[in-house]
């Protein structure tokens, strides 16, 4: 299988999962790439996840990981450290674990989005002007089907959903459960990656976002695969 374009060209692919919407054959080109990171934290014993609600711009009442643009002179670790500091008010010695590339429809640039990973950190979390930090419960770590259950309701912007529990049973059951329904629909394809420590690559094709808020928007195409440690720490993937 042909790897997306936008993505770096590795020898140890697994495709964990792919897929798209009828009448989407072809990726979207794009012609701008710009550095975003994406970090999360969790508490490995207690099998919870701290996650950020976004409260205004773009993706506002959505729940993701900590994380925002790479800065002019910055490395992509530099800004995941500083960008966590500023929306939770937390530090952590951050990892990197996964590359996720998003093409929107009409949209200016791609989206390059090193994500990090850490399961301690020190400070305490706090609410900021954009993000609201929560704890959740470890969502089911069951790898993903290869074929993903489409939605028709929510058509044109057709969405994923998960069909594994948000709510594992070796997990804490005064947590709030994992809230995929309230985050992006990509999510559930990747996650179980993360938590389980599993390197990643990824891209998805979104479709239209009405006004530039709303989340809901359906993924077009998609695809992810995991990679090797090895590869992905000799090769510096998150780099690339």
């Amino acid at each position: 299988m042909d790897i997306p374009p936008g993505l770096p060209n590795c020898a140890s692919y697994n495709v964990t999962t792919h897929g798209k919407v009828d009448g989407y054959e072809t990726w979207r080109e794009f012609s701008v790439v710009k550095r975003y990171t994406n970090a999360f934290v969790w508490d490995e014993e207690n099998k919870k996840v701290l996650l950020g609600m976004k409260k205004r711009g773009f993706g506002k009442g959505m729940y993701n990981g900590f994380g925002g643009k790479v800065d002019p002179g910055e490395t992509v670790l530099q800004a995941g450290v500083r960008e966590l500091q500023e929306e939770a008010g937390i530090d952590a010695p951050l990892e990197p674990c996964g590359v996720l590339f998003f093409v929107g429809e009409g949209g200016a640039f791609a989206h390059h989005i090193t994500v990090f990973k850490a399961t301690t950190y020190t400070g305490v979390e706090q609410e900021t002007d954009e993000m609201r930090p929560e704890w959740f419960a470890f969502p089911n770590l069951s790898p993903h089907p290869d074929s993903a259950h489409l939605d028709p309701d929510h058509s044109p912007a057709t969405t994923l959903k998960s069909s594994a529990p948000t709510h594992p049973s070796n997990s804490d059951p005064t947590t709030p459960p994992f809230p995929y329904h309230l985050m992006w629909k990509d999510d559930p394809l990747w996650v179980p990656l993360l938590l389980t420590h599993t390197p990643f690559v990824g891209r998805v094709d979104y479709g239209p976002i009405d006004g530039g808020q709303e989340a809901d928007s359906g993924m077009q195409r998609w695809w992810v695969a995991s990679l090797s440690k090895d590869e992905f720490w000799d090769g510096r993937v998150w780099e690339y």
